[in-house]
């Protein structure tokens, strides 16, 4: 046979399950109504003690007591969940919500006598979701209804402990108020810096891609003024680009570091910019003289580039993208490992493209003479670790 208890028990234990509450009183607690969440809380749980101690005592011989109860706990509930304007009404309605109590503790105090002063912490309640003002004025009315219930007596002029039960009471009806206050205030004072700082990060964040953007402008415009003058359409640049990026990715390069390489190799030849027509785009070979003007653009590429943090990088590619892995290079004659890494990631990819490509003094060789070149120039021009890495690229046709 199903009995109450029975149907009940499931049905309690659900209700009081943590996890369904805990996320909710949380997110209460953390808004503007948390004075009232935590105040209505309190005095909920203290009348309810009441009326179980009444229940406890009282039993069945006295349903009255028990309505009683239950119907004392409905009003202080409902008027603690309020807060009303102006402060006349809600003066009224803490006097009131104390008159309430008071009739509501009588009743405990006839079946239960050990608990009728577990109501002082209705006080704190009411402080809480009326403020500290109200909050003292609670503790102020309460000490002596609750001393008449126990004693008989509104005030006992002659007990010298009498001062100490007020100040306890007014300062439960206060200070918790106070203090919960001064946090929700706090809070929202951080609230408030916190949404400042997030409007100053995206600002930043805008600047920073303006800046960003501006930068690859003044990349691709430098870059596209050097290939014009040496007689490309600027596709050498946008092809060097597109290839140191994938090669040092394969070498295992992260995306923005990668992304760094292939634009900065845009200017590896800026500084022919310096060099004169009459060497830069003779078809023929060069003497001795065109020969020492070409070998200085690495240097002038550098100079032209500098002044600015944002080119540190392309500094270091324009000045050493010529050096080679055995020492034999210009314009300083670097070799193996103290050739910047960022550079003999470019050296292997302006060989490849300009071979590949149509020059004055050539036409574009075919891929497979091409990468024969580039092994004939492993460890003597080219780092030999990246130009094997880059002919697998090649081979199994992931250059784009």
């Amino acid at each position: 046979m199903t009995t109450g208890t029975d149907i009940l028990r499931p049905a309690l234990r659900t209700a009081l399950d943590p996890t369904r509450w805990r996320g909710s009183l949380g997110v209460a607690l953390e808004s503007d109504r948390a004075p009232v969440v935590v105040g209505f809380v309190g005095a909920a749980l203290v009348v309810l003690a009441g009326i179980a101690a009444v229940i406890a005592a009282a039993g069945p011989d006295r349903p009255e007591a028990v309505a009683l109860s239950i119907l004392a706990a409905a009003v202080v509930g409902c008027g603690l969940a309020v807060r009303p304007r102006p402060l006349a009404i809600g003066l009224l309605a803490t006097i009131g919500a104390i008159f309430v109590i008071t009739a509501f503790v009588r009743t405990v105090f006839q079946e239960a006598p050990t608990v009728v002063w577990l109501f002082a912490y209705v006080i704190p309640a009411i402080g809480l979701v009326r403020g500290p003002a109200q909050g003292a004025l609670a503790g102020l009315l309460s000490e002596p209804a609750l001393h008449w219930i126990e004693t008989g007596t509104a005030v006992d002029l002659v007990d010298p402990q009498a001062p100490f039960g007020f100040l306890i009471l007014v300062a439960l009806g206060a200070v918790p108020a106070h203090l919960l206050s001064v946090a929700v205030t706090r809070r929202r004072a951080l609230d408030i810096q916190l949404e400042r700082a997030t409007i100053l990060l995206h600002d930043a964040e805008v600047a920073r891609e303006a800046e960003r953007q501006a930068q690859e402008q003044a990349v691709f415009m430098l870059a596209k003024a050097a290939e014009a003058r040496d007689g490309t359409t600027g596709l050498h640049i946008q092809s060097v680009r597109n290839l140191a990026g994938e090669l040092a990715t394969a070498a295992g390069v992260d995306a923005v570091a990668a992304e760094e390489i292939a634009w900065s190799a845009m200017l590896h030849d800026v500084g022919k910019l310096r060099v004169p027509d009459r060497v830069l785009l003779k078809p023929g070979k060069l003497n001795d003289e065109e020969w020492a003007l070409i070998k200085q653009h690495p240097a002038w590429g550098e100079e032209l580039l500098a002044g600015s943090e944002g080119f540190r990088l392309a500094r270091t590619i324009a000045r050493s993208h010529h050096e080679n892995w055995d020492g034999s290079g210009y314009p300083d004659g670097l070799a193996r490992g103290a050739i910047p890494f960022e550079a003999r990631i470019v050296r292997i990819v302006d060989v490849f493209d300009a071979l590949r490509s149509d020059r004055p003094y050539k036409p574009a060789w075919t891929l497979e003479r091409t990468l024969e070149e580039l092994r004939a120039m492993r460890a003597l021009g080219l780092d030999p670790d990246l130009t094997d890495l880059f002919l697998n690229l090649a081979e199994r046709g992931n250059l784009r």
